[in-house]
């Protein structure tokens, strides 16, 4: 069973690769998501996460060579300046990616399956603590050491890093703590007790949606794996980037469906 799947591509004689790493899921045995009183148990289906947050280089091969909206210009820099609906809309980013080679091509790497789309607050925070890993309780993803795995505070520059120079956390993943706050599917509800318990995400009511993650300028608590951000679906601005989770269709077969 594959644990990695990607997607290889050139572009002006440069290599790109945009990668998923599988994350098992709970399997019954529910994990505690949250922080301090606010801690609850949620289950979360197997699924494939993306390695780094979107990339310029795959934004761009996506959309088109110059239809880039990031502020700080770089092929391995994340986007950003991009809002919840430019991602989602009606031919947006996210149709064009499953209607193109990008979703063909990893289809064809099984058990990948279904439609690239942005992570539940539960997948991502399930994911940023290392999945099966969450047990070993570290405040950052990858660390309890925030400058091992997080660009945040400005400490090198107001502006976004190149995605995965900072150390991975348990499963591979880079760049959930700092660098940019990523977008997640859900709409944002101050009730933490009302996310789903199913790892979905939450459908509202509400007009505004969930970030994760912290960025490049935010002190290191906002780049805590449990801390929770609300804004405009429709706002952007050059720390807010987005990473993309996909099914995995190997999970049926541990539930007996």
């Amino acid at each position: 069973m594959s644990r990695v799947v990607r997607y290889r591509w050139n572009a002006d004689g440069t290599d790109h690769a945009f990668e998923l790493v599988r994350v098992e899921g709970t399997r019954g045995r529910p994990c505690s998501l949250g922080d301090g009183a606010e801690l609850q148990p949620v289950e979360v289906q197997d699924f494939f996460i993306g390695t780094t947050p979107v990339t310029q280089a795959l934004w761009t091969h996506v959309v088109s060579a110059d239809g880039n909206p990031a502020i700080n210009r770089g092929a391995d820099l994340p986007v950003e300046d991009v809002s919840w609906d430019e991602i989602t809309r009606p031919g947006g980013f996210l149709d064009r990616l499953n209607e193109g080679p990008v979703r063909a091509a990893i289809l064809t790497q099984p058990p990948a399956g279904g439609a690239l789309r942005l992570p539940s607050e539960a997948e991502w925070e399930y994911a940023a603590r290392g999945g099966p890993h969450w047990q070993d309780g570290l405040r950052f993803s990858g660390s309890n050491d925030v400058d091992a795995v997080a660009w945040y505070d400005r400490r090198h520059g107001d502006h976004t890093q190149p995605v995965a120079l900072k150390a991975p956390n348990q499963l591979g993943i880079y760049d959930m703590s700092g660098n940019v706050w990523e977008w997640c599917q859900d709409v944002f509800t101050p009730d933490s007790k009302r996310i789903p318990k199913d790892g979905s995400a939450f459908v509202g009511p509400g007009a505004e949606r969930v970030l994760r993650g912290g960025c490049f300028h935010n002190w290191a608590i906002h780049c805590t794996v449990s801390k929770r951000y609300e804004i405009g679906r429709q706002d952007h601005d050059g720390c807010i980037g987005f990473r993309l989770v996909l099914p995995d269709d190997a999970a049926s077969s541990w539930r007996g469906t």
